[in-house]
């Protein structure tokens, strides 16, 4: 895999002097998220809801190349049909099985467009992934969830990288949430990578 963020790029923390002293970004594929990375960031930090992470070129720190949000999350297998109940506890131990899992959530992601194409976004999930297994990691985290863009771009990018559907038919997961649609107008997907493969 290409180590663009690792050559080139400084690790910070995403905030408001930093985008004012760095030249502008887009994320012309999705508006929504670009005002996120722009305005919204600042709301969910503010309300400890999510913090926000970014890489900028190491040697100007002038160019924001991708951002990322973390918050603190949970896989409920309890709440989980009987079939994907025992599809996530078979890897755990018996004796360690419980309700619910810890988990971290990435919220957002997003590669701005003057640095699409060189397989960052891959390099950032698996940058993550190393953040939550590392023996100074102060929480315990045994999965990454996402909530993903129900878009087969989207989707082929988090199968790429191990991720794996919560439930295998769309139709099973609106009515786990309860939802009033068809299966067409479901926007997004429930997904989730088990870290513990990273371990052995």
């Amino acid at each position: 895999m290409d180590t663009f963020i690792e050559d080139n790029c400084e690790f910070v923390e995403w905030s408001r002097p930093l985008i004012e002293n760095c030249s502008d970004f887009s994320c012309a594929h999705d508006k929504d998220i670009e005002n996120f990375f722009k305005n919204d960031f600042e709301n969910y930090n503010n309300q400890l809801l999510g913090k926000s992470y970014g890489f900028v070129k190491a040697d100007t720190s002038l160019e924001l190349v991708a951002a990322f949000t973390v918050s603190n999350s949970m896989l409920p297998v309890s709440s989980l049909p009987k079939n994907i109940k025992n599809k996530i506890n078979r890897p755990i131990p018996n004796i360690k099985r419980n309700s619910q899992y810890p988990a971290v959530l990435v919220g957002q992601l997003a590669v701005f467009d003057s640095f699409a194409g060189k397989h960052i976004g891959d390099e950032i999930l698996s940058f993550i992934k190393g953040w939550f297994i590392d023996p100074l990691n102060k929480t315990g985290c045994r999965y990454i969830i996402v909530d993903a863009a129900n878009h087969q771009k989207v989707i082929d990018f988090y199968q790429r990288n191990g991720f794996k559907f919560i439930f295998e038919n769309i139709a099973d997961e609106i009515e786990y949430m309860k939802l009033d649609l068809e299966p067409e107008y479901k926007r997004t997907r429930l997904m989730y990578f088990d870290l513990i493969i990273l371990k052995s």
